[in-house]
């Protein structure tokens, strides 16, 4: 064989893989999440601040990482537009607790020199080497405590057999 037949057929080789010859360009960064972690009761049952905070720490997630993130309460105030630090914090409260993420180290300020270091947390809906193989995905086990599932309230005027209870015909 040639050495132009064999550029040829190692071509031939790389696309029929389905990836072409050139250069890989990667995917630029994104936030993606599933719909079916959107109709899971974790998701359902936050609050639009921590719906939003989630998005902003998938946002700060790069590969390079493992799934570990920093953000500050200061920084979440920012980029939620400038939301109070009491509902900050709660929102992170809630993401911890349905078990979107994990404190990985709290923390910290020194007076003395002035120096300070962000909380950083672990997403837990990707795993320590940046896949979802060995991700935890803990907030598809939590379910909502009795107090926290609002109920549908209908009024009774509303509904099709009290109509005519209230005056209406």
């Amino acid at each position: 064989m040639s050495e132009r037949e064999a550029r040829k057929q190692a071509k031939r080789r790389a696309r029929a893989t389905g990836r072409s010859s050139s250069v890989y360009v990667p995917v630029s960064p994104h936030v993606r999440i599933y719909a079916w972690e959107l109709d899971c009761p974790a998701y359902r049952t936050l609050n639009p601040d921590a719906r939003a905070l989630l998005v902003e720490l998938r946002a700060l997630y790069r590969p390079a990482t493992g799934n570990e993130v920093f953000l500050s309460v200061r920084e979440a105030r920012r980029r939620l537009g400038n939301v109070g630090q009491a509902k900050v914090q709660a929102a992170f409260s809630a993401l911890e607790e349905r078990g979107w993420i994990e404190e990985a180290k709290a923390g910290s300020f020194d007076q003395k020199t002035g120096t300070g270091r962000a909380r950083s947390f672990l997403l837990t809906n990707v795993g320590p080497d940046g896949g979802d193989v060995d991700a935890k995905k803990s907030y598809m086990r939590w379910r909502p405590d009795a107090e926290e599932c609002q109920k549908n309230t209908v009024l009774k005027a509303s509904t099709h057999r009290t109509q005519g209870e209230y005056g209406h015909a």
